[in-house]
């Protein structure tokens, strides 16, 4: 689960296993599908290091060392749907595959049901209309 997430990106990232660290749940949209625990590690506004945790196996899969000076690029869920132009959402959840809004499982997407439309956003904040090859962002 998250508590083993976190114990493994702060061991692969060779940090203090009480560096704080927190873990959000993504679920893949390309095949095979599956999930993986996005672990960002270090104070929010400050991260040090980022970590990919397959959700099933429990490896770390891809990681990142970070500067320790700026926080991880991802929009809370709540600035998300407000970038995606919805005054509530339906749904909002973090995804990925890789596509032209995002090459890395580090930078996942907000899925965000606005109940008239389904738009992903991205770590920057902008707002594409579909995961497919070829979509360009507004």
């Amino acid at each position: 689960g998250e508590t083993e997430a976190i114990a493994r990106a702060l061991e692969r990232l060779e940090l203090s296993e009480t560096t704080p660290a927190r873990a959000a749940l993504v679920s893949r949209r390309d095949p095979p599908g599956g999930a993986y625990y996005l672990v960002v590690v270090g104070d929010p506004s400050a991260a040090l290091g980022i970590a990919a945790v397959d959700a099933s196996s429990g490896e770390v899969t891809q990681w990142a060392t970070l500067a320790g000076d700026a926080p991880h690029l991802l929009p809370d869920r709540e600035a998300a749907i407000q970038r995606a132009g919805a005054s509530s959402a339906r749904r909002a959840e973090l995804v990925w595959r890789s596509c032209p809004a995002s090459r890395s499982p580090l930078y996942p997407l907000w899925e965000i049901d606005t109940g008239d439309e389904v738009v992903y956003v991205d770590h920057a904040g902008q707002v594409w209309p579909s995961l497919e090859p070829g979509a360009h962002g507004g």
